[in-house]
């Protein structure tokens, strides 16, 4: 358990005193007006009146240089409290009596309080959520911890205070992680209060998100504006990287000029299908098939329904966000079209086993031929990956493996790249199961599926286009019904309840 206490100022190694040193973040501008300041920073504005000229210079002054915490508690209250006011604007460093720092915590949330130094007493152990990283390149040679669990970012500038991060990745005293880094008991002692200032260690109790697993939790937090401070949306962050293509490339393992499916006709597809509300409440998934498989023309329909290209929207080549848009039966962000569909027939009516890829603009089936008996093995894997996550019940007929490339958006859109590709899996997947209920098909969308085994049977480099959906396209059985003649609801159990 981490007891913190508050720690009085702390000294190295050699005897002098460890500093203590405040500043206003980069991105912070300040704007003087007399006594009065506006502050612009990453969270929006905010403007303070009546400070009083030699706090205004001071305030300014932190946009350059570090200001002594002990110096400011005793000459610059007024300017102490103003920063205790807007604590997600300071960084707070430890370092020696030259400066030289050790750690800075930046903090990147509006959550976040200036971390203060504590005194860590018994055993100290880090958070199982915190991780350290090397920024990219440009960011200079510091590595930083950072957790979902923590309102700040920790800036380790020298070797010794990540090797203290590591030593407590068990739980021991601070002085004995400090021996192992190789740092003074009182450096020790600094870094161990930042990091509990900051949100890093265990508080013990199980109090640390027990429900979440490490990568979700990062997950969530760094996908949302909120709890982090990096450049969140339509950022355009790769404009010096070309823009792939609004529509996929045959593959080198395409050979031969592809299948073409049938255009269906509208007429015929209106008159035949039931109504929307028939379809959503008999919507289900289905893992039972009909003795005779489904057929090709089912499943150029079902395709051309779902996941066609209805049109091209051409960007502007004047304009360095410009790219073209994806106009598909289905919603996407920003009319990205990344998604593509690959299919791994078992048993189809007019169709080989194999691996094709649907060719989305011209309605087509792209055969992927297996090129060494590794690609083929694992297009047994997804085929038997498919049936299991089905519990054995039932063999797969078509597999749709569900791709993203990637750069389509991660070209445009900053941290929300990879959970706005899962949100068009989410209405992909609800339009092919309104679709196939509609068509008399059995659907069926699975929860995961082996991105190696994909990339492997697909022919993909899985950091460029991977794997991130996979469903099941069978035949009905004529005892399955396909669509309700009613709602059905727990209304009145609920009320009573």
């Amino acid at each position: 358990m981490t007891v913190i206490e508050q720690l009085p100022p702390t000294r190295t190694a050699g005897g002098g005193p460890l500093r203590r040193l405040l500043r206003l973040r980069p991105e912070v501008d300040v704007t003087a007006q007399g006594e009065d300041v506006e502050l612009a920073h990453p969270w929006g504005r905010q403007r303070v009146h009546a400070l009083g000229a030699a706090t205004v210079t001071a305030l300014d002054a932190l946009t350059r240089e570090d200001a002594d915490l002990d110096e400011l508690a005793t000459r610059q209250v007024r300017l102490l409290k103003l920063l205790e006011r807007f604590p997600y604007l300071v960084t707070t460093t430890v370092a020696d009596l030259l400066g030289t720092p050790l750690a800075t915590a930046v903090p990147i949330a509006r959550s976040a309080a200036l971390p203060g130094f504590a005194r860590v007493g018994g055993a100290a152990v880090l958070s199982r959520f915190a991780y350290l990283r090397r920024l990219p390149d440009g960011h200079g040679e510091a590595c930083v911890l950072e957790s979902p669990m923590a309102p700040f970012r920790l800036t380790l500038h020298q070797p010794a205070a990540g090797a203290f991060v590591a030593a407590l990745t068990t739980a021991r005293p601070v002085a004995e992680a400090a021996a192992m880094a190789g740092l003074s008991a009182e450096e020790g002692e600094a870094l161990a209060g930042l990091l509990a200032g900051g949100g890093f260690l265990d508080a013990g109790s199980g109090s640390e998100a027990p429900l979440w697993d490490f990568h979700d939790l990062l997950f969530h937090a760094r996908s949302r504006p909120g709890r982090h401070d990096y450049p969140t949306g339509g950022v355009f962050a790769h404009q010096d990287i070309d823009q792939l293509p609004a529509v996929s490339g045959a593959g080198a393992r395409e050979e031969g000029p592809g299948i073409d499916l049938p255009v269906p006709e509208w007429d015929t597809v209106v008159a035949r299908d039931p109504a929307l509300s028939e379809v959503l409440e008999g919507r289900r998934s289905v893992r039972q098939y009909a003795d005779t498989p489904v057929t090709l023309e089912q499943l150029g329909e079902l395709l051309y329904r779902v996941a066609r290209v209805r049109r091209i929207i051409p960007g502007d080549p004047a304009d360095p966000h410009g790219y073209d848009g994806v106009d598909r039966p289905y919603p996407a962000g920003g009319a990205t079209g990344e998604l593509e569909i690959y299919l791994s027939v078992v048993n189809c009516v007019g169709l080989e086993p194999g691996v094709y890829r649907y060719d989305a603009a011209a309605h087509r089936l792209r055969h992927r031929v297996f090129h060494h008996p590794g690609e083929k093995q694992a297009y047994h894997e997804l085929m038997t990956a498919a049936w299991r996550a089905t519990a054995c019940t039932v063999d797969p007929q078509v597999l749709l493996t569900v791709t993203t490339r990637f750069g389509r958006l991660s070209w445009k859109y900053s941290q929300i790249a990879y959970a706005l590709t899962l949100k068009h899996v989410g209405v992909l997947y609800q339009t092919l199961y309104l679709v196939a209920t509609a068509m008399g098909l059995a659907p069926c969308g699975l929860g995961s599926g082996d991105t190696d085994a994909a990339a492997r049977a697909l022919g993909l480099d899985w950091t460029a286009e991977s794997s991130v959906g996979e469903f099941l396209i069978g035949s009905r059985p004529a005892d399955v019904p396909r669509t309700a003649n009613g709602f059905a609801d727990i209304v009145t159990e609920a009320r009573e309840g």
